[in-house]
């Protein structure tokens, strides 16, 4: 049996997240972690706080011995489901800060480039989405200025982001080129024909450049200390 990871290694060594949207938020959504998914951000839209916590801990249940983490993009939402991760896209000023939901709970955001990525200092995010990551139907200048000053499997570990934004099978090899090592994707999985075919594709590039970045296995042996 292999022994669970923190939550802290688990993000680091992640490579594709998914954001899925309401309607595909039930106890299928755990499926897509068989077909590459690392990280899982379910989103609440206009569902109340206990439907959309029994969405996630219906799926938690599902991925029980596997390292996928569970995020919820809402606070309420996170707090009643035990929620690996609370995702807040645009957080904002907050006076009294932002309640983890439990002790251990990471936190993420997104923000548009290597000028914000001091929001990402673990005080109290803990990784971003980064973008967007696609322009033109090529990598953004935003991302490869992200890999050149914050490699994804540099020594020591910089912050932990992914490349965020228009990002499909079609034009990952251009954002991997560019630097990134981790990605998330939405609308190209849940539009496409066949969204599990999609996401295992684009999964396996990620994985394709982990496996050739001479950086990625010392990464690996220090993200577990």
């Amino acid at each position: 049996m292999t022994a669970p990871l923190s939550l802290t290694t688990r993000l680091k060594l992640a490579r594709l997240a998914i954001v899925v949207p309401p309607e595909r938020s039930g106890p299928e959504a755990a499926d897509l972690a068989a077909h590459g998914a690392d990280l899982l951000v379910l989103t609440r839209g206009e569902r109340s706080v206990e439907e959309a916590a029994e969405g996630i801990q219906v799926a938690r249940n599902r991925l029980f011995g596997l390292q996928t983490v569970v995020a919820a993009d809402d606070s309420e939402v996170a707090e009643a489901s035990g929620a690996d991760v609370l995702f807040l896209k645009r957080p904002g000023w907050r006076p009294f800060g932002i309640r983890r939901p439990h002790e251990y709970a990471l936190l993420g955001r997104s923000i548009d480039g290597a000028e914000d990525a001091d929001k990402i200092d673990d005080d109290p995010f803990n990784f971003a989405f980064v973008g967007p990551a696609v322009v033109g139907g090529q990598a953004s200048d935003a991302i490869a200025e992200m890999a050149r000053q914050y490699p994804p499997t540099g020594l020591p570990a910089g912050p932990v982001w992914f490349a965020a934004g228009g990002i499909s099978s079609q034009n990952v090899d251009s954002v991997v080129a560019a630097g990134a090592r981790r990605a998330v994707v939405s609308t190209a999985i849940f539009h496409a024909e066949e969204p599990f075919r999609e996401a295992r594709a684009i999964a396996d590039v990620l994985k394709a450049a982990w496996d050739e970045d001479p950086g990625a296995q010392d990464y690996a042996m220090a993200s577990f200390r």
